[in-house]
């Protein structure tokens, strides 16, 4: 429990009805979620311009006092009974963020915390951060896409990154299990919405940035800005802070201009302090040499995609940092799990290869499919879509760069949400059809496990069909139905059914 009055920042403050010296047993953004005894905190929500919007939860805090809030805090007036105490902020993402913090504790001060934000690659690299931090000897908690990992234990993601009441909680929790250490994704959306507020970062990672979630930002500018928010905030509480950004990418130098710390740069070229020479990528794991001021070693990889030489570089980075040596952050990238739905091979036996990824974005996309290009197969034929109800710029896009590194494409449904399925393949289409006037290298299937069965049905000796979009996601998402589906059962099905040995 804590007192309401030491959860909010005074300066914050607009106005007040109510008592502030009463005890809270806890802090939510979500009525749904509210326990009694609760401060709720009315969130604004938001229309972006380009579509994306969520409501505005001062509609839902009449519920949350029904569910036992003892107070609620919002930016305007709301209808509660007097004995409801009212707190009027200017920002109140800012201060769920801040009254979180501080109910548990600020736990993060306790935490050696690695964020790590990018377009791609971040949970990947979050699976190589928790590698080498365990190297390091540190008990690490993981909070990303896939799951919560708490020392062993293992928690279902809501988000990539929660709300802060969530963040705080599960920051408490890594401390209260004895971690020592947190590897931590973080989105665009928890930067610009304050989800990781007052959350002290000893690490900033910066994986890559190109074109997404131009449903929410504005532009790509405000999609830059609001990455860079990470390393803005390295140092706060009194810590050091290290910005780890990748000089492959055009964008790491805006980065480091917003930090006050320390650089590492890592990547392929020359001049940076982490570095990958003589990178041999195959279907069996990468290869390569990682070069560091303090020496080098070989590093063998069991990740399949040479696109993750960059994250494994990242948390080579991270290991130096920590004054690990070359042939200790070797052994702690080789020890690290793979990541689920991320170049995952599925295998029934069948002379040609199958794989799983979760690129959903152009850039990501294109990573792919020229990393599978790079393994030497005979062909590749691609199955993707696009998702409904997000950025619809992106699709003609993807449509062309599976168009010109593929063989032939199968354009499907991916999570259409509320929009008609066939309406977002024809935008897909708008750029397939750009390359494919003259190649004639596309088949439309809008039923996704139809799709997989064509193109594993097309696919020869030595042949990769790759399934991108999806991932390690089990469902998909059709008008508002959450609707059991998997990729790699589907392409097991699809296999065996072929006639691919058990």
């Amino acid at each position: 429990m804590a007192r309401l009055a030491d959860l909010l920042d005074p300066a914050a403050i607009v106005a007040t009805r109510g008592d502030l010296d009463i005890e809270v047993e806890g802090v939510a953004t979500d009525s749904r979620r509210v326990e009694p005894g609760d401060v709720f905190i009315c969130l604004p929500g938001y229309s972006a311009s380009g579509g994306e919007s969520l409501a505005d939860r001062h509609a839902f805090a009449a519920n949350a006092v029904e569910r036992g809030a003892v107070a609620v805090v919002g930016e305007r007036e709301v209808d509660l009974p007097r004995d409801v105490t009212v707190v009027a902020v200017g920002d109140a993402w800012a201060a769920a963020a801040s009254a979180s913090a501080r109910f548990h504790r600020h736990p993060s001060q306790a935490l050696l915390a690695v964020g790590i934000t990018g377009t791609s690659g971040k949970t990947s690299t979050s699976y190589f951060v928790d590698s080498v931090l365990r190297g390091a000897g540190h008990r690490v908690a993981r909070f990303g896409t896939i799951d919560y990992r708490i020392g062993d234990q293992v928690l279902p993601a809501e988000q990539t990154t929660p709300e802060a009441p969530i963040v705080h909680s599960l920051l408490r929790r890594a401390v209260d299990s004895e971690c020592t250490a947190v590897a931590m994704e973080v989105s665009s959306h928890a930067l610009e919405l304050r989800r990781v507020g007052d959350v002290q970062f000893d690490v900033g990672v910066f994986t890559n940035l190109s074109r997404d979630h131009l449903n929410f930002h504005p532009d790509m500018g405000s999609y830059r800005n609001a990455k860079a928010r990470l390393f803005r905030s390295l140092g706060d509480g009194g810590k050091s802070g290290v910005a780890i950004v990748n000089s492959d990418d055009e964008n790491w130098s805006h980065m480091v201009a917003e930090a006050q710390a320390p650089v590492i740069r890592y990547g392929l070229a020359a001049g940076v302090e982490i570095a990958a020479e003589e990178v041999r990528a195959s279907m069996t794991g990468i290869e390569f040499s990682l070069a560091t001021p303090s020496g080098s070693a070989s590093v063998r990889l069991r990740h399949l995609g040479d696109y993750n030489v960059h994250n494994a570089l990242a948390a080579a980075a991270v290991g130096f940092h920590l004054g690990l040596d070359p042939e200790a952050i070797a052994t702690a990238l080789a020890e690290a799990e793979t990541v689920p739905g991320r170049f995952e091979v599925v295998d029934e036996g069948q002379d040609f290869a199958v794989v799983v990824d979760y690129a959903h974005k152009p850039v990501a996309l294109q990573r792919l499919l020229e990393s599978a290009r790079r393994v030497g197969p005979r062909r590749i034929l691609t199955v993707f879509g696009c998702g409904g109800d997000r950025d619809r710029g992106k699709r003609p896009l993807m449509g062309r760069i599976a168009a010109e590194l593929s063989d032939l494409v199968v354009v499907t449904s991916d999570n259409p949400r509320t929009e008609d399925a066939q309406a977002i393949l024809d935008d897909i289409l708008e750029g397939a059809r750009e390359v494919d006037a003259r190649l004639g290298r596309h088949v439309v299937e809008v039923d996704r496990a139809a799709a997989i069965r064509t193109a594993i049905e097309m696919a020869g000796p030595g042949d990769i069909v790759v399934i991108a979009g999806k991932g390690h996601e089990p469902y998909q998402l059709v008008g508002d139905q959450r609707l059991d589906f998997d990729d790699r059962e589907c392409a097991r099905l699809a296999l065996r059914s072929r006639g691919a040995p058990q």
